[in-house]
Parts: C-alpha cells; sequence; structure tokens
C-alpha cells in the first residue's frame, strides 16, 4: 500500500483503482478521451499502460490523475 505522497507508484496504478476511488475518474478519463471508464481491462491496464497506448503527455496526464486521487482522502495500492 502507498500513500498519495508516493507518487513514484503512481504510475503503476491500475485503472480499476482509480476508478474506485471517485466518480470524478470517469470524467477525467473521458477528458483524456480515452475508452478507460468502459473498458473491462481497466482491472489490468495501469496509468502508465493507458499513456502508452494513447500516447499521451505523461506529465500532465500524472498530474492530473494525482489531483483526481486526492480530492479523497484514500490509500491506493499500484498492484
Amino acid at each position: 500500500m502507498s500513500t498519495m505522497s508516493d507518487t513514484n507508484e503512481l504510475p503503476d496504478t491500475k485503472v480499476e483503482t482509480l476508478l474506485k476511488a471517485t466518480p470524478r475518474a470517469v470524467r477525467f478519463f473521458l477528458d483524456w478521451h480515452t475508452s478507460c471508464a468502459n473498458c473491462g481491462f481497466a482491472r489490468f491496464c495501469s496509468l502508465r499502460d493507458v499513456i502508452k497506448t494513447y500516447q499521451l503527455d505523461e506529465q500532465k496526464f500524472l498530474k492530473e490523475a494525482e489531483e483526481v486521487l486526492a480530492q479523497k482522502n484514500i490509500t491506493w495500492s499500484a498492484k
């Protein structure tokens, strides 16, 4: 388990973890024009996979993902 302050593990966070953390995550993925919010592989894909697959700006994407997670006081796991 990691805390929000440990951003080194954020790229390895599963899409499903983010989606379960907050309903705002659905809007986050839609705004980035991905199909992650409705994908059956969300529990297998990491944010790193999304960045690579959709050729996204890694720094901007991860910064916004961290902001989505920060809105909830949660503990998350990269596993």
